[in-house]
């Protein structure tokens, strides 16, 4: 009994010998890897505890500027009074000096010593630059908030300055992070090690033991290195690892639960500051009330287009502009009512400007529209300005809606061009400012440009729209009859050319009113009644033996073609005159039918089927295809009159009109030539195998009367 327990005793204890020194070494382990791990987790509470006072320090410097920043713009608005400011400049110097120490204490941290090997003078000079910036501003804000506000926008420099070096601290806190977290890991694979080689049979539980400790250790490790790293680079994926902070916080009350609060308060104060810095850059460079750009990233903006417009040619303008009745409405209604106008106006005028065009805001009523690529010709770029000035015109004069209550302001515009970057800036925006005040004095409510001529120029072009369209409704305009003849020189026909009768200046040219009709769109109205007119004269020739025969060809310009009832217009003047729709011939241009190939012949297929004819006018000129040309129902085509000018001289002329003539008669298209005035050209033109002819040869364009004593 007494050897059986010996045995027993012998036997179990060298396993109670090996399950004590087991225990030992796992004991030992564990309490070197626990208080290695909490002087490391007491390290990186110290070092964010130091990043969190950095943070909290850049924070209040925010809170500063932030108070500086609306005290300016209250004392723009007269909204403070000088005691008031003068107070505000006391409290300033005092918040200062306050953090004036703070910073002496945050840059003598062991912290900022080691991570940034001592070199720490740059941080104590931002703060000192800013700080005297600041107290200049306040001091001076009372006497000139403009300069009080340069004072503030270069405090902001070193502000950034001292944010960067803040976020150059907390990367390499996360970078001095990461090597801890290496260094942990190879301590714990030694004790592993230590573990295995003392006791194969304790190897299981310690092994589990440690993996789970450390696995549960590292992940948070992890997750804080992660946030830290994610934060100190900017990344994108910063939000998602503060999720993983933000559970670890509500789950942990221990050291790794304090950590992770002191991560989300410097994350915190990280978007603050963002927030901050977009803040003072809006104020910078925007309007606070309206949002548009102020005048300084208008002058930016605007050197960059006198750039561009330097290197492509073209010209660009500036409308500068404000409301002619602003202050009444501001001084009768409240700057309350008055701001409520200039946000709707703001409004507006984002919705106007497209493209590289932009809109700020200079004064208090007061607004620049920039205007870029509108040609590379002088005057075209001039009346797309002067269209644009209009369009902002009409916007502008559109009611305003505030408080139920309409209100109604109209602007006075100023426009000046320019064309590379010669003209200074300030100079151009003096220049358009005179133009501003010189439509002001015209009367308000209208527009003026700084060039004089240009200025003379646009006036005449209004002039002579308005006149012309009072030339329309006043029976002004009248038609002159060109004959057309044939091989024989006998009549066949006319064509009808519109003429202004002006009271004053007599008969205008059509090449001086014909492109403004165009542009303004009273080419249609004219057209209408160009047509009217023709029938109602065919209506009388059917009735005349003498010029029964007759056709009469009236030009469509190509407005007046693609208008929708142009068909239904044509139909309604023949039903209405009761003429012989097979003597009505429409001449129409290359470029009028070929804009629209389909659409066109659509519509001269239905005419022609009532017998209308139709002629193309200026053929060689354009870009006519014979693919196109075998498919228009024409009946005639119109040799241009600058191949017949020279066709006894060039043997060029001479062969294009050849060709034109060979190719109408190969198609069945009859051939006339325009612009016949000598009888050489005749001549030519009658041995090239062209049988009918218009030109001064055979006469003038004349008045009805005049024309038909020469028939007769």
């Amino acid at each position: 009994m007494r050897a059986g327990r010996t045995l027993l005793f012998l036997t179990f204890w060298p396993v109670l010998l090996l399950a004590l020194f087991t225990l030992s070494i796992a004991y030992w382990s564990l309490s070197s890897i626990k208080n290695h791990s909490i002087d490391l987790h007491k390290k990186q509470l110290h070092d964010l505890n130091i990043v969190q006072e950095a943070a909290e320090f850049s924070q209040e410097i925010g809170q500063v500027h932030q108070k500086v920043s609306d005290a300016i713009a209250n004392a723009k608005l007269k909204k403070l009074s000088e005691i008031q400011l003068y107070t505000l400049h006391t409290q300033v110097v005092d918040e200062l000096e306050a953090l004036t120490e703070r910073v002496n204490l945050l840059v003598q941290s062991d912290l900022l010593q080691e991570v940034n090997h001592g070199n720490v003078l740059p941080l104590q000079q931002e703060f000192q630059a800013y700080r005297q910036f600041i107290i200049m501003a306040t001091d001076i804000i009372a006497i000139d908030t403009g300069v009080a506000q340069d004072y503030v926008q270069k405090a902001q420099q070193n502000f950034v300055q001292f944010s960067l070096y803040i976020q150059r601290i907390t990367h390499l806190l996360a970078q001095r992070t990461e090597v801890r977290n290496s260094q942990e890991f190879a301590t714990q694979e030694q004790f592993l090690y230590g573990i295995v080689g003392a006791s194969l049979a304790g190897l299981a539980m310690i092994l589990a033991l440690v993996v789970f400790f450390s696995g549960f250790i590292s992940r948070k490790i992890l997750y804080i290195a992660d946030a830290l790293s994610a934060m100190a680079h900017g990344s994108t994926h910063a939000q998602i690892e503060m999720l993983n902070i933000k559970k670890m916080h509500a789950d942990d009350n221990g050291e790794f639960g304090r950590i992770a609060g002191a991560l989300l308060n410097f994350h915190e104060a990280i978007e603050r500051r963002k927030e901050a810095e977009a803040e003072a850059f809006q104020l910078a460079f925007y309007d606070p009330l309206t949002k548009l750009p102020n005048r300084r990233l208008l002058i930016e903006r605007l050197e960059y287009s006198m750039s561009l417009n330097h290197l492509s040619g073209q010209f660009g303008g500036v409308l500068l502009f404000d409301l002619d009745d602003f202050k009444v409405i501001n001084d009768s209604q409240g700057h309350q009512a008055g701001d409520q106008l200039l946000l709707e106006l703001a409004g507006r005028l984002t919705k106007l400007a497209k493209g590289d065009n932009h809109i700020a805001r200079v004064g208090g009523d007061e607004f620049v529209w920039t205007l870029e690529s509108l040609g590379l010709e002088k005057t075209h770029a001039a009346t797309k300005a002067e269209q644009l000035a209009e369009a902002l015109r009409e916007t502008l004069n559109q009611p305003y809606e505030i408080n139920e209550v309409r209100y109604f302001s109209t602007p006075s515009i100023g426009i000046v061009l320019f064309n590379g970057t010669n003209e200074p800036v300030d100079e151009l925006l003096k220049q358009a400012e005179t133009a501003m005040y010189n439509a002001k004095s015209n009367g308000r409510n209208c527009l003026s440009f700084y060039d004089p001529f240009m200025q003379q120029a646009l006036i005449a072009r209004a002039t002579m729209e308005v006149e012309l369209r009072a030339a329309i409704e006043h029976s002004q305009l009248e038609l002159f009859y060109q004959v057309q003849v044939n091989q024989h020189q006998s009549a066949i026909g006319a064509e009808a050319l519109i003429r202004w009768n002006h009271p004053e200046r007599g008969l205008v040219s059509p090449a001086d009113f014909i492109p403004l009709a165009e542009e303004t769109g009273q080419i249609k109205a004219m057209g209408a009644w160009v047509l009217a007119t023709a029938c109602q004269q065919l209506r009388c020739w059917q009735n005349q033996p003498l010029t029964a025969h007759l056709t009469l060809a009236v030009n469509v310009s190509a407005k007046q073609f693609k208008e929708a009832g142009f068909v239904e217009q044509v139909i309604a003047v023949i039903k209405k005159t009761g003429i012989a729709p097979q003597k009505l011939k429409i001449e129409l241009t290359e470029s009028t039918i070929l804009d629209n190939v389909e659409e066109a012949i659509q519509k001269m297929r239905q005419l022609r089927e009532l017998g209308v004819k139709f002629s193309l006018d200026d053929f060689g000129t354009g870009y006519s295809s014979l693919q196109y040309l075998k498919r228009l129902p024409l009946d005639q085509i119109k040799i241009d009159q600058s191949f017949v000018r020279d066709i006894a001289d060039d043997p060029d002329d001479a062969v294009i009109v050849k060709t034109i003539i060979a190719m109408s008669n190969a198609l069945g298209i009859e051939v006339i030539a325009e612009g016949v005035e000598t009888k050489a050209q005749k001549h030519i033109l009658k041995q090239k195998g062209c049988n009918f002819y218009q030109g001064y040869w055979f006469g003038k364009p004349c008045p009805i009367n005049e024309f038909e004593d020469a028939l007769g």
